[in-house]
């Protein structure tokens, strides 16, 4: 449950097509901020029927997924007082923050060091262009991910 790291693939992220994983949209050029943290360069962002899957186009060995069954809100955000670019904000469940997992004090530091992603609780993904696809998407402006992949 939460973010995983996304170490090895070739183009494309692996899906799990025996269980019925399939691409929904492909969003190039986005960026990724892991709670508080400072954007990673842009990558591209993959909507598929169970996960958001982000990966780095220049580091090969580096992305982050999260199934949506952890995402338990998501909204699109362009209020410059909550975050300077307007963005999909998203919260992510973790064992620590379900209650059933003990509370962790969190490792995020403000320069990039030490990142745990089981306790990244919130994502904001930013497309480079504003005026984006995805950010013009009813279904996200709905605040409904789900919908997005039907």
């Amino acid at each position: 449950m939460g973010l995983t790291a996304i170490t090895e693939r070739e183009g494309e992220p692996r899906l799990d097509t025996d269980n019925g994983e399939e691409t929904r949209h492909v969003q190039p050029q986005t960026a990724i901020a892991l709670g508080s943290q400072t954007p990673e360069q842009p990558g591209t962002l993959y909507i598929t029927t169970k996960r958001l899957i982000w990966l780095n186009d220049v580091d090969k060995q580096k992305g982050y997924a999260v199934d949506f069954l952890s995402i338990s809100l998501h909204a699109v955000s362009r209020d410059p007082e909550a975050y300077q670019l307007p963005c999909i904000y998203a919260q992510i469940e973790t064992a620590e923050s379900d209650g059933y997992g003990d509370e962790m004090e969190n490792q995020d530091s403000t320069n990039g060091e030490n990142l745990e992603l089981s306790q990244v609780t919130e994502i904001r993904l930013i497309p480079s262009d504003p005026g984006t696809r995805i950010l013009e998407h009813p279904r996200f402006r709905n605040a409904n991910l789900s919908r997005c992949l039907y």
